[in-house]
């Protein structure tokens, strides 16, 4: 429905990057006696709606298990960090990124030109999206001379000091364009915010207080002055400051706008890990009186009857199939499987790009280190955590805030284990940047962690193969500059 089949273009060859870089290659509402004409309004839906699913599923198959929320007992090579057995999955968000930002550049420009600012700043505030995504995947990729067709074959790898400078750079003049529009988006396409300009703005800026939060170890961003400046001035820089003004991509359920998650059969060997079990288990693990309604709404307790009255029992991370499946590989019958309720209500696993949630515990890890000075980290982080139970339409159990698990006790590694269970299936690639940045949670590797990545927790995926062969001289380039094309080398951000 959604993908950008709106221009004629050549067929060259399965090159990922460089088809990513020309689009798809059909044609839609052909005129006889004119060519088509590919405007913002047909670009808008595909730069939105092109890439959401393939980086949801690298959520959901790597991030999801690198940062401990659940393990596929059936397949947990990428939960023990055997990340080649990912590289189709990972290669296809490569190909579908590249396709948005193409499109959002064929957008901007095309708004430039009939002086459309709402789609100036909508195409930018995706692109920075992509762009910052593919960096934390890979660290350098092609962007400079990336998406220029059969101009440039074969780009070069930008470094990430330069990208990451480069996102914020197009959030800041996103929201500078989308707050001088007199026009809105009257070309239609906007299938994120229905046309609502104010909520790009404040998408644009929230993601750029994450992206600002990700690079405050790096003194040459001046992150918290900048940090300082969008929340100081609220009529200049609005931020999201609601669930309904969330940027959320809605998958409504019916095909083919679903999540390729919804669609699966069968969720046979997908369980909670041990640390989400224990995390959300409450102080007694034994009295499901205290448990954080979350864990129930993920996840089922075991269906051997023996046990299921017992307490929920999640799966070790980073084990042996065997042991992930357990004695007899009859885990299914002892640990506790996430729940159907998104296979069955198909519509209810949205995109997220940026949630409410989020953005409050941003601001509550800014003011507990002093990056501003409104409100105080405690009421954003309480903030934080009663908008999470809201999305999911949870009811907070009475004294939850101030429950010993819970409490705010003045220090990150609260605030950021808060932010953990939040952003389950809301965006955890953005989770995984923030153990990056200040390591929280605390994650414990499992056994094959050592033979695998020396105890080490990965910090990027491997570049797609298919680079090696077709571009194999700027990536060699790029593998060399990051420290190797390894799993392991630290981000430009990182200390």
């Amino acid at each position: 429905m959604m993908k950008n089949i709106y221009k004629i273009k050549i067929i060259i060859v399965s090159i990922i990057l460089f088809t990513a870089c020309t689009g798809d290659f059909e044609e839609i509402n052909v005129d006889d006696n004119s060519p088509t004409i590919a405007t913002s309004g047909t670009l808008l839906p595909s730069t939105i709606f092109g890439a959401a699913n393939s980086h949801l599923n690298v959520q959901l198959y790597l991030t999801n298990q690198v940062m401990q929320y659940k393990v596929y007992r059936n397949l947990n090579q990428l939960d023990a960090y055997d990340f080649a057995t990912g590289a189709n999955r990972f290669g296809k968000f490569w190909g579908d990124a590249y396709r948005a930002i193409t499109d959002g550049n064929e957008s901007i420009a095309y708004a430039q030109e009939n002086e459309l600012n709402a789609y100036i700043g909508a195409g930018k505030t995706i692109n920075a999206f992509y762009l910052a995504a593919l960096t934390e995947l890979w660290i350098d990729v092609p962007y400079t001379e990336a998406n220029k067709g059969l101009e440039n074959t074969q780009p070069i790898y930008d470094k990430q000091e330069d990208i990451y400078p480069k996102v914020l750079t197009l959030l800041e003049e996103a929201n500078t364009a989308l707050a001088a529009d007199t026009k809105g988006f009257i070309l239609g396409g906007d299938i994120l915010f229905k046309g609502d300009v104010m909520k790009w703005r404040k998408m644009a800026n929230s993601l750029r207080l994450r992206y600002l939060l990700r690079l405050s170890n790096k003194g040459s961003i001046n992150a918290a002055a900048q940090i300082n400046d969008i929340v100081s001035d609220p009529s200049t820089y609005p931020i999201i400051e609601s669930n309904e003004e969330a940027a959320i991509y809605d998958f409504t359920g019916l095909a083919p706008n679903t999540s390729d998650f919804s669609l699966l059969t069968t969720l046979g060997g997908l369980s909670p890990s041990v640390r989400f079990v224990d995390v959300l288990d409450g102080v007694d693990a034994n009295d499901d009186a205290d448990d954080d309604p979350r864990l129930a709404f993920f996840a089922d307790k075991p269906v051997d009857p023996s046990v299921s009255a017992g307490p929920f029992v999640g799966v070790k991370s980073g084990t042996t199939r065997e042991e992930a499946q357990g004695t007899g590989g009859n885990a299914g019958l002892f640990a506790s499987q996430f729940t159907t309720k998104f296979q069955d209500n198909k519509g209810l696993l949205d995109f997220v790009f940026i949630s409410y949630a989020e953005v409050q515990f941003i601001l509550s890890e800014a003011r507990l280190k002093n990056y501003i000075t409104t409100s105080t980290a405690q009421m954003y982080y309480e903030k934080g955590i009663t908008a999470n139970l809201n999305y999911w339409n949870l009811t907070m159990p009475s004294g939850f805030l101030t429950r010993a698990d819970v409490a705010w006790d003045g220090t990150l590694e609260t605030l950021i284990n808060q932010k953990w269970i939040a952003m389950f299936f809301n965006n955890t690639l953005e989770m995984w940047g923030d153990y990056k940045r200040v390591g929280l949670p605390n994650l414990v590797p499992g056994s094959l962690a050592t033979t695998i990545t020396g105890g080490l927790v990965p910090t990027r995926v491997f570049y797609p193969t298919i680079e090696q062969s077709v571009n194999s001289a700027n990536y060699q380039a790029a593998a060399s500059s990051i420290g190797g094309d390894i799993i392991t080398v630290k981000h430009w951000y990182q200390n």
